[in-house]
Order: C-alpha cells, then sequence, then structure tokens
C-alpha cells in the first residue's frame, strides 16, 4: 500500500506533491497494485495522461479485475481525447456492474460531447440516480437543459453543483462551473425583465414602430459586409476541406469580422486555427461560438469530434512528466 502522506497529498489535491512519493514506493514494491493504481490517479490529477494511461494498461494486463483502475482509465482515455478507448473501458466496467455511477458519468459526458443529448441525458440521469451528488453529472445536465432553452432549469442544476462536494477529479472545476453560473444568470435577465409586463399605449406602439424602423435601417446597411462575410465563410471552407488550414483560418477570421453573430463561422474559425496551431485564437474563438449557442456543432461529425478533441488536447496540457 502507498504511504499515508502520499494519500493525505492526493486527498488535498496536491498531485503534483504525491507523484515523487509514489514513484518510489512503485520503485520499492514494483508488483503492488494499489501504489501503481495511486500513481496513476496522481498523475490524471496532474493533468499528466500519457503515464497514466501506461501505468494503468500494464495493472489491468495484471489485474483485469480491479473495477477502480477501468473506471480510471476511462477517465484518463477522455483526458487524453480518445473518446473510443474511453467508451470501451466504461463498458467493460458496465458489463460487470450495469449501475456502476463513474461509468454512466463518463458515457453521458462522451454522447454530450458527440451532441447525442437524450443519450447522454440517459446516462446522466442513471449516474444521479445512484450517486446524487455527482457533482459534473449536475453539470452537463444543466448544459443540456440549457441548450434546450430551459434557463431555468439549468441554472437550478448549477445551483445543486455548486452546493454538493467537489470531486476528486472534476470534470469541470469550481471556476467553470461559476463561469456557467454567470453566464446562465445574464441570459435568464432578458427573460425577468419581459415578465414585468410591456409598457401601455401609445408609447408602447410607437417604440415597437421606432425599433422596426431602426432594425429595418440597420439591416439593409450591413447586407454588403454580410455578403463578404458569407463570401469569406464559403471559401474557408473550402480551403478547410483542401487542407490548406492557414487560408482556412484567415478566411474565417474575415467571416467572422462580418458577421460576429455567426455561431457556425466562430466554430470553424476556432477549428482552423486550431488545426494551423494558433490554440490562443482558437481557443478564444471556440468560447465565443459556445457563448452565441452553446450546442453549436460543425457540419461533418467527424469534424466536430476532432474539433472537440483539439479543444480538449489545449487545455489539457500535461503539467508534470515521469521520472
Amino acid at each position: 500500500m502507498p504511504n499515508n502522506q502520499a494519500l493525505a497529498l492526493i486527498r488535498q489535491h496536491k498531485f503534483e506533491d504525491a507523484l515523487p512519493l509514489l514513484a518510489a514506493d512503485l520503485k520499492a514494491h514494483p508488483q503492488d497494485p494499489y501504489t501503481a493504481y495511486y500513481l496513476a490517479y496522481a498523475f490524471v490529477g496532474a493533468k499528466d495522461h500519457a503515464p497514466a494511461l501506461a501505468l494503468l494498461t500494464s495493472l489491468l494486463d495484471a489485474h483485469p479485475d480491479l473495477t477502480d483502475a477501468r473506471v480510471l482509465l476511462g477517465l484518463a482515455r477522455i483526458r487524453a481525447s480518445d473518446f473510443p478507448g474511453a467508451t470501451n473501458a466504461y463498458q467493460a466496467v458496465l458489463t460487470k456492474d450495469p449501475q456502476h455511477p463513474a461509468a454512466l458519468l463518463g458515457l453521458g459526458m462522451i454522447h454530450y460531447w458527440s451532441h447525442e443529448y437524450p443519450l447522454a441525458e440517459d446516462y446522466l440521469d442513471r449516474a444521479l440516480r445512484r450517486n446524487p451528488e455527482a457533482r459534473d453529472a449536475l453539470v452537463f445536465k444543466a448544459d443540456i437543459r440549457f441548450s434546450e432553452g430551459e434557463i431555468s432549469e439549468a441554472m437550478n442544476l448549477l445551483k445543486e453543483a455548486r452546493r454538493v462536494r467537489r470531486p476528486a477529479l472534476p470534470e469541470v472545476d469550481d471556476l467553470e462551473l461559476n463561469d456557467r453560473l454567470a453566464r446562465y444568470q445574464a441570459q435568464l435577465e432578458p427573460l425577468r425583465l419581459a415578465r414585468g409586463g410591456l409598457p401601455p399605449l401609445p408609447g408602447w406602439v410607437m417604440g415597437v414602430m421606432a425599433a422596426s424602423f431602426t432594425l429595418t435601417l440597420l439591416s439593409l446597411i450591413a447586407i454588403p459586409g454580410e455578403w463578404q462575410g458569407l463570401r469569406a465563410y464559403h471559401d474557408g471552407r473550402d480551403r478547410l476541406a483542401a487542407g490548406d488550414y492557414p487560408g482556412c483560418a484567415v478566411s474565417m477570421s474575415v467571416a467572422v469580422s462580418n458577421v460576429s453573430d455567426s455561431p457556425k463561422a466562430w466554430a470553424y474559425a476556432a477549428y482552423c486555427h486550431l488545426l494551423d496551431k494558433d490554440i490562443r485564437a482558437g481557443l478564444a474563438e471556440w468560447e465565443t461560438a459556445q457563448a452565441l449557442e452553446p450546442s453549436i456543432q460543425l457540419d461533418s461529425q467527424a469534424d466536430q469530434l476532432a474539433l472537440l478533441a483539439k479543444v480538449r488536447a489545449a487545455h489539457l496540457q500535461p503539467k508534470v512528466g515521469a521520472h
């Protein structure tokens, strides 16, 4: 078994500090499966998935019945953007325990990222029935509710997620959870104002007429920019299909500068910049696309999964290495 100091550090989420202690323990006791498991656990917590995957693969070859290790393997493969491998790991767990909450949650997250919302919600609900305080399940259910326009329900789920205990290896950290709450609250405020009633006539009539006239005038003014944006968007799609990622990135940048309210244009701009290895621009554009439409997806399922994998890889850069 690993020493108590290392386990205490893991409980405090000080994964990098636990790594050298656990590595020393495993060197002294190379056949101890629990030390290998906790070393892999610390690597996952430190966002260094490559050594975690190597340790878990070797551990499960020797001890295939270690369910916790297989669940951790699923999470490590998610964080390495290997969704098929993660799915296989979780399904192997569910074969033995069909109601295992962590495996159900993992598959729920994978189906969510694939925009298979009904299937995702089924897995998330099953996970919550076994573990009502599964915070990530509450957060992903909130995202689904928000994407379907049920903003009040999404807010309630996020508030519940903030109330329950933070998981040891959260998919959505505290900062991301608070950011979601702020964004959802901002979307809810106009609805509350609308329920307050409309101003009386004739001021209301005059207001509507003035607003309609203004919108009509603005739409007429915007036609040239929209046309240029559409042309740049299609040019970018053609360049993407041809493998010209730098050219695609330039065209999509022109598109979003002319049609800044198009989530699809922002999503393709993000994809092209990430393919062109401009990580900062790609992540910023992806955040803009999701702010405009949380459920935005590319036209091709293959491109969508590739984009999600690149976004995840950009967010999960290794911090430490194995020694």
